[in-house]
């Protein structure tokens, strides 16, 4: 009678003859030994098994992009609170931080996701230490994340892009699976949020890549795209293959490296220092008058509204002429509104806001009239190109607003 299928299988794995992926993964690993880097890499012992981890040590002097990794130490202070919009970064000290991303089996999240490279990076006296700590297998999920709770419990400040909304959640509810408390830094500067706050009406994009190219000068070469990177490690672990997983590390260690030059932009920017576009004057303005300090955003959005003629610059000084009329300056206000309503040519929101002050501050209804009919012919005339979210500008509220003023009139 001949064996079944099944029989026969199990008597070819006996011999030898045939391998399972994870059988030819596990030959591979005991041939090539457990280091994928030899020199860098090295196995630690923890309370729950061994986990593998890799270092690497870089030359504060590191050029990565147009700066070096040097540009760090400078760092120091409150200038990032304003940005980051968090207070407690008051105290920030680069020396007292640290670096972290990660790669992980997918981007949805939650508990079938595992973040399988965490690498870390800290200033150590004149170097930039990275460490890579690797799940070589599920099974030693436990020992990687004691020993990287132990490396990162010692700093007061975790850098993230995009950590408060992925990184350190997907860590926490790994950390809760195995049992562990999850991890809660004391501060957390998360350069994805200020990144959008310089740079969202300055760039498309604001992907840690679409920064690298436009603000730190670097374009990656033979980089894997970030969507490859489940793949690669599941590859890994089914059949043991390490040259595209090799790839995956240098992209983490790039990944982290950009953040450092990238704080830097940020610290810089945040205090002043390297402030030229349009974008990053209005941006900085409006935080400044958000956070009571009026002195240095009046400044920065009179030198936003002074740039060359765009929309930033109008932008800018409408935000500017709205902060006076606020504090009841209504000669600063309306010297602005007055500027703005002769140059504008496409919407009136300065000539709006004039009707609104001879209406409702000076009762003078026939000039209040005459301006709003203005801003209608204008809209009338530029009903496709009208800002979206105001709805005052609009033909039928400008309508409204005319027909309201008319009676007035008529009844004074």
């Amino acid at each position: 009678m001949k064996r079944d299928l099944s029989s026969r299988l199990s008597a070819l794995r006996s011999t030898g003859e045939f391998k399972t992926g994870r059988q030819m993964a596990d030959a591979l690993e005991k041939e090539n030994g457990i280091d994928l880097f030899p020199g860098e890499g090295r196995e630690e012992e923890t309370d729950f098994g061994r986990c593998y981890l890799r270092e690497l040590r870089f030359p504060l002097g590191h050029q990565h992009g147009s700066n070096t990794l040097s540009g760090i130490l400078t760092c120091c202070g409150p200038e990032l609170s304003l940005t980051a919009r968090d207070d407690r970064l008051s105290n920030f000290d680069p020396r007292n931080s640290i670096f972290l991303d990660i790669e992980t089996t997918g981007l949805a999240g939650g508990t079938g996701t595992w973040a399988f490279l965490i690498g870390i990076g800290w200033i150590e006296k004149n170097y930039f230490l990275l460490r890579q700590y690797f799940l070589r297998r599920p099974a030693e999920e436990k020992a990687l994340l004691n020993h990287f709770v132990a490396a990162t419990s010692g700093f007061l400040t975790i850098i993230t892009f995009n950590g408060k909304q992925f990184d350190l959640p997907l860590i926490k509810t790994r950390q809760m699976l195995a049992g562990f408390e999850p991890i809660e830094p004391r501060q957390h500067l998360d350069l994805l949020q200020c990144a959008r706050t310089l740079w969202k009406k300055r760039l498309a994009s604001r992907s840690l890549h679409s920064l690298e190219e436009v603000l730190l000068n670097l374009k990656r070469d033979d980089d894997i795209p970030g969507a490859e990177i489940p793949a690669v490690y599941f590859n890994y672990l089914r059949r043991g293959e390490t040259e595209l997983l090799k790839k995956v590390f240098h992209h983490n260690v790039l990944d982290i490296l950009s953040m450092v030059t990238l704080l830097e932009k940020v610290y810089r920017t945040s205090a002043g220092q390297l402030v030229k576009h349009p974008a990053e004057l209005l941006a900085l303005g409006s935080l400044c008058l958000e956070t009571g300090r009026f002195s240095e955003g009046i400044n920065y959005l009179r030198e936003a509204s002074n740039s060359a003629p765009n929309p930033l610059a109008e932008e800018a000084a409408l935000k500017l002429a709205l902060h006076f009329k606020r504090q009841g300056n209504w000669e600063e206000a309306i010297k602005i509104w007055e500027e703005s309503a002769g140059t504008n040519p496409v919407n009136s929101p300065a000539i709006v806001e004039l009707a609104k002050y001879y209406e409702h501050q000076c009762g003078e209804y026939d000039k209040a009239l005459e301006l709003t009919e203005k801003a209608l012919a204008r809209a009338r005339n530029n009903r496709n190109n009208l800002p979206a979210c105001s709805s005052e500008l609009n033909p039928e509220a400008l309508k409204h607003r005319w027909n309201r003023l008319n009676r007035r009139q008529l009844s004074d």
